[in-house]
């Protein structure tokens, strides 16, 4: 029986959905726990392998635990098919280098990869929600029996960076960072428990009945169920619009206000002393298909900008010659433009900030595995409540290569927190719209001082 759905985003679970358990418990567990104890005593300065570490000694509740122990607790977590965080984490990271090696190859049922790239094709949003870790989930997707599928897909979100899959709220963050109504995404999982909490947070769901898998013999309760992926029509109106023949031209004087409201925000944050010199860069999107963002001047002083000191730039923040925003007088767009433009297609941001910030730099080299911030009242400036949240901001290592810096941001950020500190360099901070991009700047910022007001770290 065939299940139609009209929705723009399609999440995927990995285990039993698209692939079968029996190769993630036969080949790949067995793969990681011949692994883990060189992982545990050659890479333990690392900070992915530190934090997980410290993570493992609070779930044992033994501060002092050695790696021995650590890698005793791993193997007994595997034989339970525990679903805890750093287990994914060690597990993502032995994964991603077999993977990158040659000696794993993951595995998809056959009909999955014909139908995503027919989705994909017709303008649905691919992305992935399962326990693994986001690094597992990139070096499956990336070696596939037919190759690198990563193109097809979007974000990638595990149990750290959206949370417990049973929980209606892991959705809902889901649901916000895709910036995506809940009625226009669609969850598929054999999990009768994941199919509830993702239809509780408003989803559309499906569930994946395939014999053999371990919920088979749970059924799949009240959701529509389906034998495979065959039995799955995607409707979007997504893929009308991309086939449009009409395209969004941004004209000289829209790009000219957009240059005045970033010189605005520019100035106010040079008052500051976050954009000292000509450090620093704003951008505001004008456009979404295509995608176009007027991006602040490299090399003025951003205390002292003008509206015709902004570039119009393109998805790949490269300027588009010929329109508005590219004549002499303009300049050049920064080479950190090609990184807004990543932020946005990532988050669906409307405005992105970057500035160079003392207490973001020094955070950074004090916590490079991340700050996390709790129970403070200024949390609610991020969307969050004050009381028994905590949210990490994450720290990545600098490059002056923007796709590998994009890809560090993609794999470290954390949808709750609208941000991430770049070690060495500074802060990128986004919004909805300008005004948002600001507020979010701000109260990270105050974050950032008090924990250096404090010394912590």
């Amino acid at each position: 029986m065939t299940r139609t759905f009209d929705v723009d985003h399609v999440v995927l679970d990995i285990e039993g959905t698209t692939s079968a358990t029996g190769f993630v418990v036969g080949e790949l567990y067995p793969y990681a726990r011949k692994r883990f104890r060189r992982l545990l005593t050659e890479r333990a300065a690392e900070p992915e392998v530190r934090r997980a570490v410290g993570q493992i000694r609070a779930l044992l509740d033994e501060p002092a635990a050695d790696a021995a122990r650590i890698e005793r607790a791993l193997g007994a977590w595997l034989d339970e098919d525990r679903k805890a965080t750093p287990l994914k984490t060690l597990q993502g990271i032995v994964w991603a280098e077999g993977f990158a090696s040659g000696e794993l190859v993951s595995h998809f049922y056959p009909d999955v990869l014909p139908r995503l790239r027919e989705w994909h094709a017709a303008g649905v949003r691919l992305h992935v929600y399962s326990s693994g870790s986001v690094a597992a989930q990139r070096a499956w997707f990336g070696h596939s029996p037919e190759g690198d599928l990563r193109p097809l897909t979007g974000q990638f979100y595990d149990t750290e960076n959206a949370g417990p899959k049973l929980v209606a709220a892991s959705y809902e963050a889901i649901t916000a960072d895709l910036g995506a109504a809940p009625g226009r995404v669609l969850f598929l999982s054999d999990r009768p428990g994941e199919l509830d909490a993702a239809q509780a947070a408003g989803w559309h769901t499906a569930g994946v009945r395939r014999p053999g898998e371990p919920y088979y013999e749970s059924g799949v309760g009240d959701h529509p169920e389906v034998a495979s992926f065959a039995e799955l029509e995607i409707r979007t109106g997504a893929g009308a619009a991309a086939a449009a023949p009409d395209v969004p031209v941004v004209g000289a004087d829209e790009v000219r206000r957009a240059g005045a409201r970033l010189a605005a925000e520019a100035a106010r944050f040079a008052a500051f002393g976050w954009m000292r010199g000509t450090s620093g860069n704003l951008s505001v999107v004008l456009a979404r298909d295509p995608l176009r963002l007027a991006v602040t001047a490299s090399g003025r002083d951003k205390g002292e900008l003008i509206a015709d000191d902004v570039v119009l730039v393109d998805g790949r923040g490269a300027a588009v010659a010929g329109t508005a925003g590219t004549s002499a007088g303009a300049g050049k767009p920064s080479a950190e433009a090609g990184l807004h433009a990543r932020v946005v297609r990532l988050t669906g941001a409307g405005a992105v900030v970057h500035v160079h910030t003392v207490a973001a730099v020094a955070m950074g080299r004090r916590r490079p595995g991340g700050i996390v911030f709790r129970d403070l009242e200024m949390l609610k400036g991020l969307g969050l409540p004050a009381d028994g949240a905590a949210v990490r901001l994450p720290v990545i290592a600098n490059s002056q290569d923007m796709d590998v810096l994009g890809d560090r941001l993609e794999e470290a950020r954390e949808p709750r927190m609208p941000a991430v500190v770049v070690a060495g360099h500074g802060l990128y901070v986004w919004g909805t719209d300008l005004l948002q991009a600001r507020h979010h700047a701000e109260v990270v910022q105050w974050l950032l001082e008090l924990e250096v007001a404090a010394g912590r770290g």
